[in-house]
């Protein structure tokens, strides 16, 4: 009995770790890494601004979140 309850221990251990590594990997790949530059309305207006020289960067993204689109710039 000693060895079925050392074994679901075991299986216990790794599949909380397993459960944990899953979830912080995907909040990381769903961040976005530019700075944020501001949250936009509609998404024509979020591309506008990313577009606009005066924003500068090299790179923009934008968004979706709960109240509109957030800009993302990278410098």
């Amino acid at each position: 009995m000693r060895i079925k309850s050392t074994i679901a221990a075991a299986l216990l251990a790794l599949a909380t770790v397993a459960g944990v590594s899953a979830v912080g990997a995907g909040n990381a790949a769903a961040a976005p890494y530019g700075t944020y530059y501001g949250t936009y309305y509609e998404l024509y207006q979020c591309r506008a601004a990313g577009q606009d020289p005066y924003s500068g960067g090299y790179y923009w993204e934008c968004t979706e979140s709960w109240d509109g689109w957030d800009l993302y710039i990278w410098y």
